[in-house]
């Protein structure tokens, strides 16, 4: 089976650098648009190197480049990956005093040969998966106002307008606590649904808009390219202050495989 993976990702309306980082077809992107039509098994991921943080851009790189490097298959255990990541990441920031502490998050789609398919995920970027005219929101925020969320001491309401919103409990390379591990199956066999898309962002995109928003534009009568590039725009267009980064996979039939990067 073949599948098309097309990301992007931008600087966004205020950041001077990109501390986002997109794999794509093996390859790891810095910035600008990325297509690649690939066969199972393969990984997509976003990596948003956590602001505040010195070496963030370095962290984000680190874990992409990392993670090109597995050849996943139906055997790899995603716990041991990101792990094995994490410390990578720990022992390159202490050779660095520039860079101590520099952490990333973490959002990746894997399916292997048999095309069965989990989402890993480490932070606030964000896994969807659109079918049926529908977004479903897959991945679980590690952040502190999720968190008193659960716990029952905010509100919904108050978790998009906390000033603390932004604060990550979990990341890739952190010194104060090993990384929380999310390894989510993603359920019904991928392409079995209508219009069957899995849409990975970092919160450069998910703090502007919604999952309204990502029906809207996925249900528009265009290319699949040109839909993700309307969620990406969408939220530049709200003057998204973060990088921001957005990858679409879908499922194709017909032609023989190509890339195109």
């Amino acid at each position: 089976m073949r599948f098309l993976v097309f990301g992007i990702t931008d600087i966004g309306c205020v950041r001077k650098k990109n501390e986002d980082r997109i794999l794509v077809g093996g390859k790891v992107f810095d910035q600008g648009e990325a297509s690649a039509e690939v066969c199972e098994p393969f990984m997509a991921a976003v990596s948003d190197g956590v602001g505040g943080e010195r070496g963030g851009e370095r962290a984000a790189q680190l874990c992409l480049d990392e993670l090109s490097k597995v050849s996943y298959n139906s055997l790899t255990d995603m716990n041991e990956v990101v792990t094995d990541i994490h410390e990578k990441i720990l022992t390159a920031a202490r050779a660095t005093e520039n860079h101590r502490n520099m952490q990333t998050t973490l959002c990746a789609f894997a399916l292997d040969e048999k095309c069965n398919c989990i989402c890993v995920n480490v932070g606030d970027s964000r896994l969807y998966r659109y079918a049926g005219g529908a977004a479903t929101l897959l991945s679980t925020d590690h952040t502190l106002v999720r968190y008193l969320y659960d716990m029952g001491e905010i509100s919904a309401q108050e978790m998009k307008t906390s000033i603390d919103r932004n604060v990550i409990l979990s990341s890739v390379g952190g010194e104060n606590n090993p990384p929380k591990i999310d390894v989510i199956p993603l359920g019904e066999k991928f392409g079995s649904l209508d219009g069957d898309t899995v849409i990975l962002c970092t919160d450069g995109v998910t703090d502007y808009i919604g999952k309204t928003e990502i029906e809207v534009c996925m249900g528009l009568d265009l290319p699949f390219e040109e839909k993700i590039d309307a969620i990406y725009r969408l939220a530049l267009s709200r003057g998204s202050c973060d990088n921001l980064s957005i990858i679409g996979i879908t499922p194709l039939s017909g032609e023989t495989s190509k890339e195109i990067i």
